[in-house]
């Protein structure tokens, strides 16, 4: 499928955002140690599956983030606090390294891997568009909207849809193929994120809207 290099009008219905033309789907932090760790990711999974398959079918670009955090002694001050309330130490001499290349928390969950055409970035932030070129690949291919899964919503989920704005990009967030750490913290990031200027939509619409004739 040929991308137009047109500016498309301003999505306002569903099918505006989910236009095949404008958007590329985001596998986010799809990884053992993370989307692996989330309490729903059985049926993350199959839905995340189904929304690769409408990915390929209708040619959308896939997207894969990969948490790779660097050697403790490079990472940022707020990371060191988030990474001492996760491990439950008191000082940051008693964190254990984690997310390292090569560690099994990196590795993609089970049933669900980048194709050799797909893209995959390596990040150690929130957001998908701290020093990665992802702005850059989104250009070139044309995109200007974001279709989100993965784990975990109100952490990097939301953080890139917030940045994505920021940076004149449009996000969609598919809310059966994404979770959280607990079902409060998904719906509270889901409730902002419907307020805000990302749709929330389930698998099944994504699916159904993508194989709409335009």
């Amino acid at each position: 499928m040929s991308r137009s290099r047109e500016r498309l009008p301003l999505p306002r219905q569903t099918k505006d955002f989910l236009d095949p033309r404008r958007a590329a789907l985001v596998m986010w932090d799809m990884q053992n140690g993370l989307a692996g760790r989330a309490p729903r990711v059985g049926s993350i999974r199959d839905n995340a599956l189904k929304l690769l398959d409408a990915a390929e079918r209708h040619d959308l670009p896939v997207i894969w983030s990969r948490h790779i955090l660097p050697p403790l002694h490079l990472t940022a001050g707020p990371f060191l606090l988030f990474l001492m309330k996760k491990q439950k130490v008191d000082h940051p001499d008693k964190l254990v390294p984690t997310m390292q290349p090569g560690m099994e928390d990196t590795n993609f969950i089970d049933g669900l891997a980048p194709k050799p055409h797909h893209i995959v970035l390596e990040k150690s932030q929130p957001s998908l568009f701290v020093d990665t070129p992802l702005d850059l690949r989104l250009k070139t291919l044309g995109v200007d909207t974001l279709i989100i899964c993965g784990v975990a919503t109100d952490i990097g989920i939301e953080f890139t849809c917030r940045h994505a704005a920021a940076l004149g990009y449009f996000t969609v967030v598919v809310d059966d193929a994404s979770g959280a750490y607990s079902d409060e913290a998904h719906e509270r990031s889901l409730a902002f994120l419907r307020g805000w200027t990302t749709p929330v939509v389930n698998t099944a619409t994504v699916c159904q809207t993508l194989g709409e004739p335009r």
